[in-house]
């Protein structure tokens, strides 16, 4: 990015300028969390990503996600704190990521290079396998298993692509 492009996205400020604030704000909170714990600087960079979060609608706990998270659009995504969420993950806006309400309260395991169309919501102790893609509006409850199948639907079944 040449300065010239940095000032004028700096000077505008697009939707693209506040969550990947909200992406350093969050890879800051998790470094000040469990590499190198620095309690206060864990706290400051909790609170800053937890204000821009509440105007952006992002509920996303430290740990959640591996490296390369790709967040697309602004609004309403909440991530369960105990789901775990594999490397190079990308999600439009509107998901939910979290348990189906039961007890235990399991969450989901996703595996790397998964791709989480608009609106679709992923529930309870399931797994997802490596690069699958998740349809606009699906609503997961099962496992996913075979990698690299695309998941649409109200519930969620695999399609071979």
């Amino acid at each position: 990015m040449t300065l010239k492009e940095y000032l004028l996205e700096w000077w505008i400020r697009p939707e693209k300028y506040y969550i990947k604030r909200y992406l350093q704000f969050l890879r800051k909170e998790e470094k000040f969390t469990f590499s190198t714990p620095i309690k206060v600087l864990a706290f400051w960079y909790r609170g800053r990503k937890n204000r821009l979060g509440s105007r952006l609608g992002f509920i996303i706990s430290a740990g959640c996600f591996g490296e390369g998270l790709m967040i697309e659009h602004y609004g309403s995504i909440i991530v369960n704190p105990k789901s775990r969420i594999g490397r190079n993950c990308k999600i439009h806006g509107n998901c939910c990521i979290g348990s189906d309400g039961g007890y235990p309260d399991d969450s989901p395991v996703i595996g790397d290079n998964v791709d989480i169309g608009q609106g679709a919501q992923i529930l309870g102790g399931i797994r997802i396998a490596d690069n699958v893609k998740i349809g606009a509006g699906a609503v997961v409850v099962k496992d996913i298993l075979t990698p690299g199948v695309t998941v649409v639907g109200v519930p969620g079944r695999a399609i071979i692509r």
